[in-house]
């Protein structure tokens, strides 16, 4: 039989009841059980006690007939014994007969009136040997315990009585009663002892019910009353202690929230303005969709940017204010308030000033200015403008609204960086093809300047060389061939020192052979002497086993070489200084003249012409081998010229005889 369905059955309903009624319930099911099991205990011991205290008074009766009915018996006195059974059973209430027989087994005396029932002498026969023999007849009275007692062994008679049972079932069956009562009582009093039992367990859970409901709907303020030291009293303060977790957590999902919907609106704003900024356009178009794009992130309506040049600024685009606004004029930022947040170089909000044209000027929809948030461009540590949005009360602008603002504007910063970068990318390129375009042409014109050189001298000396051997192998005499020789051999040596010439022209052999430092000597001693102006060489670092590698012994050269062929062509020098110096991981050269100087910033930024072509050569010659070049100059003081070029490692060549191997491997 599968039990399965019914006790899932049983539980559907038990589980349903409420903990109070089903603790009611057990209580009062253990009280009817343990009264029950009482009663039923105390009913079937207290029979059984009074079972045998009925038969052991049935029979101390039935051996006291026989012992007093013996004399009677035996002087055959019928009428004492009969007397004798009829008190016998009126001192007895439950003895419901009495009667003797004699030892012929016939009726000697009997307490029936209405005769002597039938069968009744054969239902008990005792034996000589017994003290009694217990018989239990059932009769139309119910039970009756027949006890039959032998006189003197049986050979006198024997005595007989009858008890009933009435006296012991009422006796059973009242106490029976008494111990139901007192079930029903105690029950009765169990359940109101399991009631107040179940209201002072169940009144806090319930209360806790009840507080995890309003929790359950958000409402954290509630508290559990702790009522007691228990179990009970220990779950609520847990509770409580879970209500202030679930409160801190709350308000940490709000902060975290609240940051993660902050920094969502920052970069949305972001994207916004990086999205500008992707967008193929020059500067003043890529800010103008970068305001767009902040003020329709931020919810502002109104806004402008400005740039600066030194101390001074310009508004580049504005959006949300009357036209006005961009046909100012550039100005000095030290006078406008937005100098603090320049200084300060963080987000500000500056009050406008009753003078101030942003306060004059209208929104574009009504409504004057009374304050700006100003947040500077800022782009390794300098400020290349200012980003400013406009509103009618400083209390709009929150912290998060200023470090958004603050985040746009190092973003629109690098947008202005890039676009000045590519602006100087693009100078550059354009003076490289320049460069590019003077190197072709200066190939060119060596080339012809060489051509010219081989054919105008080199090659009128060999005609005239074979011009002479052939006069030289007519002469007349040995004299006059001996003279027409030396005059061959003068012409030779000429034209030997002519191709030496020109080859040291093109490149000096002793860069290669002896090093940067005797080509740089050689190469003073020939300009001092071609240009009549001084130069005080100072090389210092270098030793016969250390030399620089090809490509940047090269480079300095052509440097220095450049440097002084300007000082000679443009600065009027009376005198001019070369140091060479060679450190550990870098190699340094300083030219400095005493001439007319210039000012660089204009040069370097006016436009492109073959006199400062030499400039931009020089510094491109430094940055292809990853060194650096710097000018100094004024108009009246010089110029200076330094240049600094990073090395792999110290010992930068050994040489053997006449090959240099450059040691380049860091």
């Amino acid at each position: 039989m599968n039990l399965k369905p019914f006790a899932e059955h049983f539980w559907a309903i038990a589980g349903a009841a409420s903990v109070r009624t089903k603790i009611m319930g057990i209580i009062l099911a253990l009280t009817l059980l343990f009264g029950a099991g009482i009663t039923f205990y105390v009913s079937v011991t207290l029979e059984a006690a009074l079972r045998k205290q009925l038969e052991i008074r049935g029979a101390s009766i039935a051996t006291d007939l026989a012992a007093r009915s013996a004399d009677l018996l035996l002087t055959n006195n019928t009428y004492a014994l009969h007397e004798l059974i009829r008190n016998t059973v009126e001192n007895h209430d439950d003895l419901r007969y009495a009667f003797v027989l004699d030892g012929a087994g016939r009726l000697a005396a009997n307490s029936f009136t209405g005769g002597f029932p039938k069968g009744l002498r054969e239902a008990n026969v005792v034996s000589g040997e017994e003290r009694f023999r217990l018989e239990v007849l059932r009769t139309e009275e119910g039970w009756l315990w027949d006890i039959a007692a032998p006189i003197f062994g049986g050979r006198v008679g024997t005595a007989r009585v009858g008890l009933s049972e009435a006296r012991l079932q009422t006796e059973v069956a009242s106490t029976t009663q008494q111990l139901l009562v007192a079930t029903v009582l105690v029950s009765e009093l169990g359940l109101i002892a399991a009631y107040l039992l179940t209201w002072i367990l169940t009144r806090p859970v319930i209360e806790l019910v009840n507080i995890t409901r309003a929790v359950g709907h958000g409402d954290l303020r509630q508290r559990a009353r702790v009522w007691a030291n228990d179990e009970v009293g220990r779950l609520s303060t847990a509770f409580n202690s879970m209500i202030d977790d679930l409160r801190s957590a709350r308000n940490e999902s709000e902060r975290y929230n609240t940051q993660l919907l902050r920094r969502n609106k920052e970069l949305a704003a972001l994207y916004a303005v990086a999205s500008a900024e992707e967008r193929p356009a020059d500067l003043r178009q890529t800010l103008q969709g970068g305001l767009a794009a902040a003020l329709e992130a931020t919810g502002f309506r109104a806004g402008w940017i400005t740039l600066l040049d030194g101390d001074r600024y310009e508004v580049v685009c504005w959006q949300g204010l009357a036209d006005e606004i961009g046909c100012q004029e550039a100005g000095s930022i030290g006078a406008c308030p937005c100098d603090q947040a320049v200084g300060a170089q963080k987000p500000l909000i500056i009050p406008l000033r009753r003078d101030c044209p942003k306060r004059v000027a209208l929104f574009a929809d009504g409504g004057h200015a009374n304050c700006h948030a100003t947040a500077p461009l800022i782009t390794k540590g300098l400020t290349v403008g200012v980003l400013n949005v406009a509103a009618a009360d400083p209390g709009v602008f929150s912290s998060e609204d200023l470090d958004l603002l603050g985040a746009i504007a190092r973003d629109l910063a690098r947008a202005v960086e890039n676009a000045r970068l590519w602006e100087e990318l693009k100078r550059k390129e354009e003076i490289r093809g320049r460069l590019l375009n003077m190197a072709i042409d200066a190939q060119e014109e060596e080339r012809k300047r060489v051509a010219r050189e081989l054919h105008d001298d080199t090659g009128q000396a060999i005609t005239s060389l074979m011009l002479g051997i052939k006069v030289a192998s007519e002469a007349a005499t040995i004299d006059d061939m001996r003279g027409r020789l030396r005059e061959l051999r003068d012409i030779a040596a000429q034209t030997l020192t002519g191709l030496r010439d020109l080859a040291r022209d093109l490149r000096p052999s002793m860069l290669d052979d002896l090093g940067i430092k005797a080509a740089l000597e050689r190469y003073v001693e020939g300009y001092a002497a071609k240009f009549g102006l001084p130069v005080d060489l100072e090389i210092a670092g270098f030793t016969p086993d250390r030399r620089l590698p090809p490509h940047i012994e090269l480079t300095v050269f052509r440097i220095i070489q450049e440097a002084l062929t300007n000082v000679a062509k443009h600065a009027q020098a009376r005198s001019v200084s070369v140091v060479l110096e060679l450190r550990s991981r870098s190699v340094v050269v300083v030219i400095e003249d005493d001439g007319v100087g210039f000012d660089v910033q204009q040069v370097l930024a006016s436009p492109l012409a073959e006199a400062h072509l030499g400039l931009h050569g020089m510094r491109e010659r430094a940055l292809l081998v990853g060194g650096r070049l710097a000018l100094e100059s004024a108009p009246g003081h010089g110029t200076t010229v330094q240049v600094e070029i990073p090395i792999e490692t110290p010992a930068m060549a050994e040489g053997k005889g006449d090959s240099v191997v450059a040691d380049t491997s860091g």
